[in-house]
């Protein structure tokens, strides 16, 4: 009862929060909308935007939320993707665009972590589209940390396909990490467990993943010789 109360009780706080936000952006009045943002941030976690940003690819973002109920922490991940999305935009709105970049890479990692031990029940109005901020983040290179994430969360809606073309472009960009060969081949190994009615409906057919499996092999075995 307790936890279900003060879910609905961060949500309740979060569209208020949200909607001021907007109004705030929508007016101009981008000092007080950030403002805003990082007073609520502390409120989550004990810490403003600027530091939750620093944090980002030093260490998980899901340890803001360690030893947290998991329903709790989901919430909280959420709210702070929300807010830190909000920020991005903010931050581009004024022509900052190294600061607009990491506060949307901040949040598409809290979101990511969120959702991937999420129970698949209804999200909250304010939680942001994982498809809409990698077509913000788009034209940046994405940590690599980052793009195992939004790896996983491909694999785990069944975006067979999606899964292929991130892991693929991780492979060029860093063709000499031994870690990304490795987890390509366990991907393909393990969807190829799967029956082809599961593949299809990636969009995988079973001849691609199995070609594509047997070329991670070759580039495993030919590093080494």
């Amino acid at each position: 009862m307790y936890r279900r109360d003060y879910i609905m009780s961060q949500i309740e706080f979060m569209v208020s929060v949200m909607q001021q936000v907007s109004g705030l952006a929508r007016e101009k009045r981008y000092q007080a909308a950030v403002s805003l943002i990082d007073e609520s941030l502390d409120k989550l976690f004990g810490l403003n935007g600027t530091l939750i940003t620093r944090l980002f690819g030093r260490e998980p973002l899901g340890e803001l939320t360690f030893g947290e109920d998991a329903d709790l922490s989901q919430a909280k991940l959420i709210a702070a993707a929300a807010l830190l999305k909000e920020a991005g935009e903010i931050q581009a709105e004024q022509g900052a665009e190294h600061e607009s970049f990491q506060s949307y890479m901040t949040a598409l990692e809290l979101l990511l972590t969120a959702l991937l031990s999420h129970d698949n029940s209804p999200l909250p109005e304010y939680a942001p589209e994982v498809e809409e901020m990698t077509e913000v983040l788009a034209d940046w290179h994405l940590p690599a940390h980052l793009n195992k994430l939004l790896l996983r969360y491909y694999h785990k809606l069944g975006q067979l396909d999606k899964a292929e073309n991130l892991l693929f472009e991780m492979v060029e960009e860093e063709p000499d990490d031994d870690a990304i060969l490795k987890l390509g081949i366990t991907f393909y190994t393990f969807i190829l467990e799967k029956n082809d009615v599961y593949l299809e409906l990636g969009n995988l057919p079973r001849e691609e993943a199995e070609a594509s499996l047997a070329e991670l092999l070759t580039l495993q075995d030919s590093k080494q010789k």
